[in-house]
């Protein structure tokens, strides 16, 4: 399996660049999430993912996904497919494909001529199998409806933890899997915004500390999702804590898992 972060700037911070958005991308033919997609690449490059798998619909995972839809419209017979839960394709239909920020894709997508997208339903629990690979979505504990997801191609499962406070399922399901070779987990404010992070339901270095201690496979552990404002302190705490397994994911580095 081949993974890889979209950068979502061009200078300073972690692997050369704030992450102000989330676009993980498997394979090369598999997007988790869309923040940063649409402005992935070319068109030609961007046209090579047939499936986008969206966590929750915050801006910071979604922003770009009208604009990836619009760029590889036609570039293929078949149009992209987007998966995700109910509470994602409402939000999606009411508040983005609407006419008003975008126009409706879901709608002009029934029409033969013009076949934008195909919203395929991928409810917590489920298993999707696309491109050689089983991906599982888990329910986590946000603000809205959320899931991480478990990915597997047979030989190699790596884990997502997206938006999330304290959970416990997907670690429970985690540590259940015989092949697993890394767990990618979001570590968003400083200790110093525990209130925040309490309201926002994220992570601080603290709170990451007690969700990793959940694991108990010696896998690497690569985080992200740190808020550009408080890049330098939230590597700084996390850094202290001395986990050996934990490192932060770099932009477009290659991982090979």
């Amino acid at each position: 399996m081949i993974l890889s972060l979209l950068p979502s700037a061009a200078h300073g911070g972690i692997g050369g660049g704030f992450q102000y958005l989330t676009t993980l991308i498997v394979n090369r033919r598999v997007a988790v999430d869309a923040g940063a997609l649409g402005v992935y690449g070319t068109p030609k490059e961007q046209a090579e993912i047939r499936h986008v798998f969206l966590t929750h619909t915050h801006l910071d995972h979604v922003a770009t996904l009208p604009i990836f839809v619009e760029n590889i419209f036609l570039s293929d017979p078949s149009p992209v497919c987007i998966h995700g839960s109910t509470p994602v394709f409402d939000c999606l239909q009411k508040d983005i494909f609407n006419n008003r920020i975008w126009p409706d894709f879901i709608a002009l997508s029934q029409k033969p001529e013009s076949p934008f997208l195909r919203m395929v339903p991928h409810e917590p629990g489920q298993t999707a199998e696309v491109e050689g690979l089983k991906i599982t979505a888990i329910s986590l504990n946000h603000v809205v409806p959320t899931v991480g997801y478990i990915i597997d191609d047979g030989k190699s499962a790596v884990g997502y933890v997206s938006d999330t406070a304290a959970t416990d399922e997907i670690w429970d399901r985690l540590n259940q899997c015989p092949n697993l070779k890394a767990v990618l987990i979001e570590v968003t404010f400083p200790n110093d915004h525990q209130w925040l992070a309490d309201i926002s339901k994220h992570l601080t270095p603290a709170n990451f500390k007690d969700e990793v201690a959940k694991l108990k496979k010696p896998v690497p552990i690569l985080a992200l999702h740190v808020k550009a404002r408080f890049n330098k302190q939230v590597v700084k705490e996390v850094l202290a804590l001395q986990l050996p397994q934990v490192e932060f994911m770099e932009f477009n580095k290659v991982y090979e898992f």
